[in-house]
């Protein structure tokens, strides 16, 4: 195994299937090459590349063969497995905001802040379009939210005075470490959901806090939500 992350992937997965996903990680593999480095059946091999792609970690596609002859199939990893090995986009990411912030002020920071606010306005508006009640917005919004890897939901609720109360709920953080080191983005985000779906939002609790879940409580409004590119 090349690293420690690999070794890692070596307990999750199991010895066979880990050396299989670290093989793939240098480059696509056909059956044939890695029966070959694994010194095991092809048929062996299969069976093992037939369970990590159950998992989602691999994939399959046709190579273009350099003669005649039927292509050949090879395996190559999916983002997801790529996933399972250590990044340290988090790190870099920090490092260029605390050099934005200690060359050009913390008044540059937060114009980044409010740039990266409109630009996903912009994106997450115009797949609300055309819902005008706020309970469908906080459903859509939170379907993108999910394809983005936040594994998001909303629950709704109704309080002791009778009002009806939507919980946009974020399971997972992709930026949680760089959100901790800054938690202006917490901020920034949550006025952008306050943006995109109107009503009163509030938000108490994040990942980058602590939290096990970032959670942000909607009281509904009478009269429809914003359209995410105005302000």
């Amino acid at each position: 195994m090349s690293d420690a992350g690999g070794g890692a992937l070596l307990d999750l997965l199991g010895g066979t299937r880990g050396q299989v996903v670290d093989l793939l990680r240098a480059e696509p593999r056909p059956v044939a090459a890695l029966a070959a480095d694994l010194g095991l059946t092809e048929a062996a091999v299969r069976r093992h590349l037939t369970s990590l792609e159950r998992d989602g970690l691999v994939t399959s596609s046709a190579l273009r063969p350099r003669g005649r002859g039927r292509p050949a199939t090879a395996w190559t990893l999916t983002d997801r497995a790529r996933r399972l090995y250590p990044d340290r986009s988090a790190e870099f990411a920090n490092e260029v905001l605390e050099y934005l912030e200690a060359q050009h002020g913390r008044t540059a920071l937060l114009a980044f802040l409010r740039w990266r606010q409109g630009r996903h306005a912009e994106r997450y508006g115009d797949a609300l379009a055309g819902l005008s009640d706020t309970a469908q917005r906080a459903a859509r919004l939170a379907e993108l939210l999910d394809a983005d890897g936040f594994a998001s939901g909303v629950d709704e609720h109704v309080t002791p005075d009778g009002r009806t109360v939507l919980e946009l709920r974020q399971g997972h953080c992709t930026i949680s470490d760089v959100a901790a080191a800054h938690p202006e983005i917490c901020a920034y985000e949550a006025a952008l959901f306050q943006r995109l779906l109107g009503g009163r939002l509030s938000r108490r609790q994040t990942i980058a806090g602590g939290a096990g879940e970032c959670v942000c409580t909607i009281s509904q409004q009478a009269q429809g939500a914003v359209d995410g590119h105005e302000g």
